[in-house]
């Protein structure tokens, strides 16, 4: 199974915080408010997995997904480091193996989707609607979709920095910011709520959850 991620995976968490100085692992943890004790969830293209071990804490139980062994590697330290309460269930493999229906209170995809071409992105998004039960919560966190005038410049300059350092050393696409709010609609997920990430007031990441229909 290729590691996309065995040359830069080691660094991950530490520069994408330092980069978004710290607004990405607050991106990450925003929706986390909504589950319950005994919640079910998968966090696809877990990381380091931020998200996983705070969910852990709130007594949920994890299912975190993620192709690179390098990613899941530095995710079971943390784990080892932290021991969180709730054992966190690790899957080696690509999301759209995983085929557990309608099983999960919420399905995580932060700054998952930008990792995929524009014909990829909406299956992907597709398929972590389908793994979410009627009823429950898809949760999208990525990079703002940039805005008219001077500020979605900077919104763009933003994304494309990042993006160019992380398609040069691993094998995410070169693309335009997704519409992320979007994407999650296009699933039949109806948007909730909307939480933005800002530097000097400017928006730079934001958190989307939408409600799949019961």
């Amino acid at each position: 199974m290729k590691d996309g991620y065995w040359l830069v995976g080691f660094q991950y968490e530490v520069t994408g915080t330092l980069y978004s100085l710290g607004r990405i692992p607050q991106c990450k943890v925003a929706m986390l408010k909504h589950l319950q004790p005994g919640a079910k969830i998968l966090i696809a293209g877990v990381g380091h997995g931020t998200e996983a071990i705070e969910a852990s804490k709130l007594g949920v139980h994890v299912t975190a997904v993620d192709l690179s062994r390098t990613m899941l590697d530095h995710l079971q330290k943390r784990i080892d480091k932290f021991r969180p309460p709730t054992p966190v269930r690790i899957v080696h493999d690509d999301i759209f193996n995983v085929k557990e229906f309608e099983q999960y209170d919420m399905v995580i995809g932060n700054f998952f989707l930008n990792v995929f071409g524009e014909d990829t992105v909406p299956k992907v998004a597709q398929h972590l609607s389908a793994l979410v039960k009627p009823g429950g919560h898809l949760v999208v966190g990525d990079f703002m979709l940039p805005e008219k005038g001077w500020r979605g410049w900077l919104q763009r300059l933003n994304w494309y920095l990042a993006i160019s350092i992380y398609a040069a050393t691993t094998e995410a696409v070169l693309h335009p910011v997704w519409n992320y709010a979007g994407l999650v609609e296009g699933t039949g997920c109806k948007v909730q709520e909307i939480q933005y990430f800002r530097i000097l007031g400017l928006k730079l990441y934001w958190s989307i959850r939408g409600k799949k229909p019961g």
